[in-house]
């Protein structure tokens, strides 16, 4: 067995024991309740941290690949906020036909995504890191900014606008609210697997990537879009969260290296593990209440941007 499929085989399992010991834990204390109770009630938060943490861990890595730069990641570039804002925008001004389909705010969260990517692409391709990450600061404060607007001119919605912008939508999460974004999130993730050739390609420049018979430009609308539809799906199930799209990637490639055919699968579980962990550690911070899951990822995540960074330009 290689190196590499050794590792998915790793990821896979500590994967599956976080998911157990997660709906096995809560702010109540550890168990699953009489007749698992407590499991059941827990069951969809955990599978809404997993489905959301698999499409941002592939979708970093995604974009990674895509721009060929280490600190790309869908929170830091805008693209998560992108997601939100399409979301806090028919939240904020329809909210009845939000939940009027179970597709209406996924395809929200989606459009706001393509428009951030769009920004981001005009704004940061072709620079290298300095303009990338100027590029994702500038489309970051403007969601933020847009989505802080939708908040304030719309009362109604506030609440769940600002829950959003703190990544604390999981805990609402419930059967009804997860199964279609979680569907999208695997599916997306999934897709995206198929670009892992394209991806190998690309990492050796556009012109060898031709030369082998690749299609850039198509690539990158495709990874593009996927990333998108990632980002919103994963948007309406936890909210806006940063620095997991960097972490995961950088974890998978430690473990399975750097092929994209397992650094992509390997990326998922990575980002899926981590933000499991992540909210079953903010469900049981605190004595009373819980820290959302952003939180935590951003303890840990911005300490490792800062090292990744340092080590970028050494």
């Amino acid at each position: 067995m290689t190196r590499g499929a050794a590792a998915i085989l790793l990821g896979a399992a500590l994967l599956a024991v976080a998911l157990m010991t997660a709906v096995s834990v809560g702010s109540t204390g550890t168990g699953w309740g009489e007749g698992g109770a407590l499991a059941m009630l827990r069951l969809p938060r955990v599978l809404a941290a997993a489905a959301a943490g698999m499409a941002l861990g592939v979708g970093g890595a995604l974009q990674q690949g895509v721009f060929r730069n280490p600190l790309a990641d869908p929170g830091l570039t805008g693209v998560f906020g992108g997601a939100l804002l399409g979301a806090a925008l028919l939240l904020g001004f329809a909210p009845e036909a939000a939940w009027e389909r179970a597709w209406h705010l996924p395809a929200a969260g989606f459009a706001g995504a393509v428009a951030a990517t769009l920004a981001l692409t005009a704004f940061g391709s072709g620079g290298g890191s300095s303009r990338l990450l100027l590029a994702g600061l500038g489309v970051n404060a403007f969601t933020a900014a847009a989505t802080l607007i939708v908040a304030a001119v719309r009362p109604g919605a506030r609440e769940t606008i600002t829950n959003g912008a703190y990544g604390d939508w999981l805990g609402t999460a419930s059967p009804e609210t997860v199964w279609l974004p979680g569907l999208i999130c695997a599916l997306s993730a999934t897709a995206a697997c198929s670009l892992a050739p394209g991806l190998d390609r690309l990492s050796l420049g556009d012109d060898v990537a031709m030369t082998l018979g690749g299609d850039p430009r198509a690539l990158r609308r495709r990874a593009a879009l996927l990333t998108a539809a990632a980002a919103g799906a994963a948007t309406c199930l936890v909210g806006q969260v940063a620095f997991l799209g960097l972490v995961a990637p950088h974890l998978a490639r430690a473990l399975a290296g750097s092929t994209h055919r397992l650094l992509l699968p390997m990326s998922g579980l990575a980002g899926a593990a981590l933000l499991v962990l992540a909210d079953m550690a903010g469900r049981s911070a605190l004595p009373t209440g819980s820290l959302p899951a952003a939180a935590v990822m951003a303890a840990f995540g911005a300490p490792a941007f800062l090292w990744i960074a340092r080590r970028r330009d050494d």
